[in-house]
């Protein structure tokens, strides 16, 4: 009987081909769509959990609060929390302490190789994170001074080798930095894979800090520069632990009584960090977990409309196959045959429709890639666990109750013609299935209206946040990193300032200085910062920049001036000049710029000289606020960058002559630049990759509703012919039959923005709730979704509508 089914279904496709290629197309390209948007959703979910005791690690997180207000809330903390936090409970069973290191540069056999990316760890971590050792012991790699693990990646380029046997190269030496330290080759291990949200190019040993930072690097209630993971024993809940965190900050904090503010403690589990963080201080990668879930709902709209197109499509053929089912019937089969037959051929059309998804995916994949910057495989995708079983059987498990539940409609309404009427040509008209049909089509739009209505919005807020004034200009900046391997003596101020000298000396540098912090990187804080006089201390974000720096970036100054030479100052007691920006000076308790400038401020131990205030400006992206700002004209050596305003002309000559004076001031050293407005667009990388995401597929999702709308005014105007032929009879013109078949339409189109419209705008309320700096939502977001499905739809039924409005009556009236 199998048999015979998927023989009549074959036989059906062939002689309908045209109905089935519309449908396998529509089909396989939801199917497609589909599946690289849950390819890409569930890579983003996927973060960290390649480590086996993923579920069981989680990370300290510290809140610090002055009074009531909260000043800082992010991942850094006290050196000793980590270590007490296990000696004192025994539901934590291992821990281990982690902190980040400067871009630095290896030196091995005189050959300079950049690092950006170092973390110090203790050998605990080997013991928490799966590291994938390739030579070396993970129990003691870590555990004496100056130890050095290398990823493969970061090894081949130290030692010049694409393949070897590493564990030959363990104990080999290798320089680090401008002083020359030797640091000796424990180990080499994998490559971070791509969804580890804490990258690394190399691991130091944090044993060799104690004796460089003190032993408060080890243990210290009040050095806040540590980062904590923690492992839970088996079957602990971590929120009835996370509840005891309270009690261990009353026991060693004291409220206020020991670091001068109020410490709050939570956990974060592993699991959650790239997709669920907003801390400040933050070394892993980030996104945006709620972007993931919009992208897995669009896949969810694509195969809903593209399953939905197939009921519409098939019964708008229903009439055309009446007469099939008479004569089957009349011929002896049962309903319950007919309706095995027309699910079998929903079944085969939906695996044919699936075979070319997979064929489709498997082409377009680099091209996929390309689009979000990474490297996704289908064969990987299907692979991964879900719930004990592989995402491929997930797959075809929904694909089968896809297609039996997109079949069973168009199966009773196709067996369910009696042969007396089908055979005369009466064929019934199902008010119910016209409701139906339409309903679904207004379920379509109201997806349509809502992707429209959402790619507006993506592609306005990240254009607004690109086009917003910062309050600098970033423009023709050149950014060139400080020397790294090039030791700098105490003449090192002088040395930078005859370096800014001789850059300067090209007529097409306008402007050079120098800062610790570039646009886009988090700063540090300074608390305690008071008004001299004031009982209460403020905390301040702090910036180094020297007397070039204001100029570069052409930042306002609303009283007061920039740095001078004289400023700066390799003695730090001789240092005492401060910018504050308009923000900070607020917060000091200075009614205006005027007010503040020249007065004293207290902090690091001694007063201070206001010199100059500035206007507010945007040291970080604008999904974030503007930063109070302390500015210091502090330098450090090489760890400096350097900010260069080029003229218009001749760009490619101009950084030729920065190079070779760089290379004359810092020999040997590695000579890398960077624009400015090209790092700062960087902040908004994951949010334009989203949108290209979010956009394609979108676009469609609609292209998908616009068959749906294909369908059923197909079907609409067959059913109609006989009434739109007496019309013309009676003088009814081609605009006057358009008017008729096109006025339910509309009513649809309408009905579904009136209903879509008011989810899309809550929905992009709560969306935009994520940024500081928010795009005025706007009439356009209204009209643009209507306009874009009117025209659509309009589109669509005239083109189908035209051709039954323009039959001969005689043919018309003929039909059945």
């Amino acid at each position: 009987m199998l048999k015979n089914y998927i023989t009549s279904t074959f036989r059906s496709f062939r002689k309908n081909r045209a109905f089935a290629l519309i449908n396998i197309l529509g089909l396989s390209l939801g199917l497609t769509a589909s599946i690289f948007v849950l390819q890409y959703a569930f890579f983003q979910l996927s973060f960290d959990k390649h480590n086996s005791k993923s579920d069981r690690i989680f990370r300290v997180i510290n809140e610090r609060f002055e009074g009531d207000r909260l000043i800082q809330r992010g991942q850094i903390t006290y050196s000793a929390v980590g270590p007490q936090l296990a000696a004192d409970y025994p539901e934590v069973v291992n821990h281990t302490t982690v902190n980040t290191f400067v871009d630095n540069v290896f030196l091995y056999d005189n050959h300079p190789t950049p690092v950006s990316a170092l973390l110090l760890a203790e050998p605990s971590y080997a013991e928490m994170f799966d590291l994938g050792v390739l030579a070396g012991n993970p129990e003691t790699m870590l555990s004496g001074k100056y130890q050095l693990v290398l990823t493969e990646s970061m090894a081949q380029k130290v030692f010049q080798k694409a393949e070897a046997n590493w564990a030959d190269y363990l104990g080999t030496t290798v320089l680090m930095g401008s002083s020359r330290q030797q640091w000796q080759l424990t180990a080499v291990i994998a490559d971070p894979p791509a969804n580890s949200s804490l990258q690394y190019e190399a691991i130091l040993s944090r044993e060799t800090v104690f004796s460089l930072w003190g032993e408060s690097a080890r243990y210290s209630w009040t050095g806040s520069d540590y980062f904590h993971y923690i492992e839970l024993a088996e079957g602990v809940d971590p929120r009835a632990f996370e509840q005891k965190l309270q009690e261990f900050s009353d026991k060693y904090f004291r409220g206020d009584e020991v670091t001068g503010n109020f410490e709050k403690f939570h956990l974060q589990s592993l699991e959650d960090i790239y997709l669920y963080s907003d801390y400040e201080y933050e070394i892993h990668k980030t996104a945006d977990g709620r972007m993931v879930w919009i992208l897995i709902l669009v896949a969810v709209f694509i195969m809903l409309m593209a399953w939905v197109n197939y009921v519409n499509l098939t019964t708008s053929r229903s009439l055309q196959r009446a007469k099939e089912v008479g004569i089957r019937k009349v011929a002896g089969a049962s309903r319950a045959q007919l309706i095995r037959q027309y699910l079998t051929e929903s079944i085969l059309l939906n695996l044919i429709a699936f075979t070319l998804a997979v064929t489709l995916g498997q082409a377009l994949q680099v091209s996929f890639n390309n689009l979000i910057e990474e490297q996704l495989s289908l064969i990987s995708f299907g692979a991964m666990q879900m719930g004990g079983l592989p995402v491929a059987v997930w797959m075809l498990i929904i694909l089968l109750i896809g297609s039996l539940c997109s079949g069973l409609y168009p199966a009773f309404v196709l067996s369910s013609f009696k042969p007396s009427q089908t055979l005369k040509g009466d064929y019934g008209k199902s008010a119910q299935g016209q409701v139906l049909r339409k309903s679904l089509v207004t379920f379509q739009f109201i997806l349509s209206t809502a992707l429209i209505a959402g790619t507006y919005l993506v592609v306005k807020q990240t254009k607004y946040m690109k086009n917003q004034d910062l309050g600098v200009n970033l423009e023709q900046v050149l950014t060139v990193e400080g020397p790294s391997i090039t030791s700098l003596d105490t003449t090192f101020v002088t040395h930078i300032h005859a370096f800014l000298d001789a850059l300067q000396q090209n007529p097409n540098v306008i402007s050079a200085g120098t800062s610790q912090n570039v646009f886009g990187s988090r700063l540090p804080r300074t608390f305690d910062v008071k008004k001299l006089g004031d009982a209460d201390g403020h905390m301040l974000n702090r910036m180094a920049a020297n007397y070039g720096f204001f100029n570069v970036y052409e930042i306002e100054m609303l009283a007061g001036r920039g740095f001078r030479k004289t400023d700066h100052n390799r003695e730090f007691d001789l240092i005492n000049n401060a910018i504050l920006n308009e923000k900070a000076a607020k917060i000091l308790g200075f009614q205006s710029a005027q007010e503040a400038l020249n007065q004293k401020i207290f902090f690091f131990g001694k007063e201070w000289n206001v010199v100059g205030i500035t206007s507010n400006f945007h040291h970080r992206s604008l999904k974030e606020s503007i930063e109070p700002l302390l500015i210091l004209p502090f330098y450090d050596g090489g760890g400096d960058t350097y900010h260069i305003r080029l003229g218009g002309n001749n760009i490619k000559e101009t950084i030729a002559h920065i190079e070779s004076t760089y290379n004359d001031f810092f020999p040997g050293d590695i000579f890398e630049y960077a624009f400015m407005d090209t790092r700062f667009n960087n902040l908004y990388k994951s949010d334009v990759k989203f949108g290209k995401v979010f956009n394609l597929f979108s676009l469609l999702a609609i292209s998908i509703a616009c068959l749906g709308l294909f369908g059923l005014v197909g079907y609409t105007a067959i059913q109609k012919t006989k009434e739109i032929g007496i019309r013309k009879v009676l003088g009814a013109s081609v605009a006057d039959i358009l008017r008729l078949l096109s006025k339910e339409f509309m009513v649809l189109i309408l009905l579904a923005n009136a209903l879509g419209l008011p989810l899309v705008y809550w929905g992009a309320e709560n969306w935009l709730a994520r940024y500081e700096y928010q795009t005025p939502i706007g009439i356009m977001f209204f009209v643009l979704p209507v306009a874009a499905v009117l025209l659509i739809s309009a589109i669509i039924i005239a083109s189908q509508t035209l051709k039954t409005a323009r039959l001969n009556p005689v043919q018309s009236l003929r039909q059945e």
